[in-house]
């Protein structure tokens, strides 16, 4: 069955491997079943249903099992992985890539495979072990698909600024900076956010990178990109009291933290709020406590 790939960000920027509908030309005759369970599956992301687009996707693996259809089965465990990596399992998603790897393996696919690299890379760096994230990041960056090259070199970006690894951070901006002409939104919103963080740990203009990181933020607010666009304001935040106005980057970190909160991203969410100190607001709109039982 022929795929056809269909770009969604989905949390960590990264996107989705689509089987049937929307356009795409499925080698006749087809799988409708395996066709509707990947269909079935990006629907949910679209809608934020997490736990059934993963039951979806295993669902389609199984089906692409059966039908010994190797390029099905790269797509549904890719598809899968990427779910289950912003889902907050990022141990899940590892074990899913390697499972998928071995399966391809098994069928003659021994190709590097930067799609997987890309979300092994994000499971990795969710886990905290930032070397084996870069390796794999690297990996993904050098594959010959566009849209997954871009992404990362954003995963590359955020990894170089985190571990403060300010030599990569500085090449993957200046990767950016060659993006020119009509590029999407989204790499406009990475390039803007890799830029803000690269000033930021060059001592350059904490202002510019205040602007360029809100300018990120506006753009996935748009795009309905809640998670990435959190982590644009808690750069914001950084520029802000780099800039010396503690009072706006406290808001700032308050309203990252609640945006990651409600975008499942807790441990960002808690980090930020941290950060916040004092001003950490009371979610307005949290369910109240039951009311204690009378003895």
């Amino acid at each position: 069955m022929k795929m056809k790939k269909e770009y969604l960000v989905l949390g960590l920027a990264l996107t989705l491997a689509g089987c049937g509908g929307g356009g795409s030309q499925a080698v006749s005759p087809g799988d409708t079943t395996l066709a509707q369970d990947m269909d079935t599956g990006r629907d949910a992301v679209g809608l934020e249903r997490l736990a059934v687009a993963e039951q979806q996707y295993r669902a389609a693996g199984q089906r692409a099992l059966a039908r010994d259809d190797v390029t099905a089965i790269g797509d549904a465990g890719y598809n899968l992985a990427t779910v289950q990596l912003n889902e907050n399992k990022p141990t899940d998603a590892l074990t899913t890539i390697t499972a998928t790897r071995s399966a391809l393996a098994t069928r003659g696919q021994t190709a590097d495979d930067a799609g997987l690299d890309l979300v092994q890379a994000g499971a990795l760096h969710r886990l905290g072990r930032e070397n084996e994230a870069a390796a794999a990041a690297v990996r993904a960056a050098a594959g010959q698909d566009t849209d997954v090259t871009e992404k990362a070199q954003l995963v590359r970006g955020l990894i170089a600024d985190d571990s403060g690894d300010h030599a990569t951070l500085a090449s993957v901006a200046a990767y950016f900076a060659t993006l020119t002409g009509k590029v999407p939104d989204s790499w406009t919103a990475d390039a803007r956010e890799v830029e803000a963080r690269n000033l930021l740990a060059t001592a350059g203009s904490s202002q510019t990178a205040w602007q360029d990181a809100m300018q990120a933020a506006t753009i996935r607010q748009t795009h309905v990109d809640y998670r990435d666009m959190a982590r644009a304001l808690g750069v914001a935040a950084r520029a802000a009291d780099r800039s010396g106005n503690t009072q706006a980057a406290a808001q700032l970190y308050v309203r990252a933290s609640q945006s990651a909160r409600q975008a499942g991203d807790t441990v960002a969410a808690d980090r930020w709020a941290k950060q916040a100190g004092s001003a950490a607001a009371v979610d307005p709109f949290v369910e109240p406590a039951a009311p204690a039982r009378k003895k």
